[in-house]
């Protein structure tokens, strides 16, 4: 089985402590009057706030911050913005109405009931473990699911952020669904369908769950760490893989952890070329996984790698989804 795993559209980049501001106003371009309550968040961070009615928002960051700052509000089009550093107060923006998504048209007749859909779709976006029992998608209607027989593939999107709660790591997710689908291959013993590859893209942003974090939230969140394709990346950014209990194989026998990762240091970020196809990962002696890499990518010392599609994920961190998923700012805090 394999997972294809693009938690974020755009990808996050922090160095620092240091607190500071951005700030700008939102406008509607029908008619240029002010948006109140506009969502203003930095892409898969905790970092976030909303327009005051004269469509005004000051938000903190981070120095070296480089995660797209989402403007968005429903009813309304998305606006990403990148070029943000050196600057306190950004230019207006203009949000346009959007026009009803009428999703994909689909000529082919679907045999699969909305229940069976739904089914399939929840345990492969929040993850089919037992921590997913613990994770609730608040507004389940928004999700539109179409199951292609021919093309053995299951797609899905929304026509509102999805709202996930989940009461293992206490946070609420606000998810804005991009791109998901699953595709299927037929059982050799069997005419039942098996997962082949999922990928799902989107932006999100976090909150907490409650407003003093419970120290069983805390304990949750450490255990999710470890070993999460987070703790990789940053390992492998820091080359520090081995210090922090991973391990490399290829082809089965175990190799230096750098042999077939070729590091090269850029401007902020690291530049990473793996020489061999795919790699299995053996965290902590216990937890397998796999990364297959087919063109270079880059991760910055906090590990955020890009672009998320180049690179395959499988194996436990591939499976951890939604229901394991930290913000991108995770211990970056003060």
């Amino acid at each position: 089985m394999r997972y294809l795993i693009r938690v974020l559209g755009l990808c996050l980049s922090l160095s620092g402590f240091a607190q500071d501001r951005l700030s700008g106003y939102v406008y509607s371009a029908q008619d240029s009057t002010a948006l109140a309550d506009v969502s203003i968040y930095f892409d898969g961070t905790t970092l976030g706030t909303i327009t005051n009615k004269d469509g005004h928002y000051s938000i903190a960051i981070q120095p070296g911050v480089k995660s797209a700052l989402v403007i968005s509000m429903l009813g309304y089009n998305p606006v990403y913005i990148n070029n943000y550093q050196n600057i306190s107060e950004l230019p207006v923006v203009y949000l346009t109405e959007s026009t009803e998504q009428l999703g994909e048209v689909f000529l082919e007749t679907d045999p699969w009931s909305r229940e069976h859909k739904m089914r399939e779709f929840k345990r492969e976006f929040l993850g089919g473990t037992e921590v997913s029992k613990n994770v609730k998608i608040l507004n389940e209607e928004v999700i539109k699911l179409h199951y292609s027989a021919s093309k053995k593939r299951l797609v899905a999107w929304a026509t509102k952020p999805i709202q996930i709660e989940n009461k293992y790591l206490g946070y609420v997710i606000d998810y804005e669904l991009q791109d998901f689908y699953i595709d299927y291959e037929k059982s050799l013993k069997s005419d039942l369908n098996l997962v082949y590859m999922v990928y799902y893209a989107g932006t999100s942003f976090f909150r907490e769950l409650k407003p003093k974090v419970p120290r069983r939230f805390k304990k949750h969140r450490d255990e999710a760490f470890e070993g999460s394709t987070l703790h990789f990346m940053r390992s492998l950014a820091n080359q520090k893989l081995g210090e922090h209990g991973f391990r490399i194989f290829h082809k089965s026998f175990e190799v230096a952890p750098y042999q077939f990762f070729k590091l090269q240091q850029g401007e902020e970020n690291i530049h990473v070329e793996q020489t061999a196809e795919q790699l299995s990962i053996l965290f902590d002696n216990d937890q397998q996984s796999s990364i297959t890499a087919k063109v270079p990518f880059q991760i910055d010392k906090f590990g955020n790698h890009f672009p998320p599609s180049g690179i395959i994920i499988g194996g436990a961190m591939g499976r951890r989804r939604l229901a394991m998923m930290l913000p991108q700012n995770y211990k970056l805090q003060p």
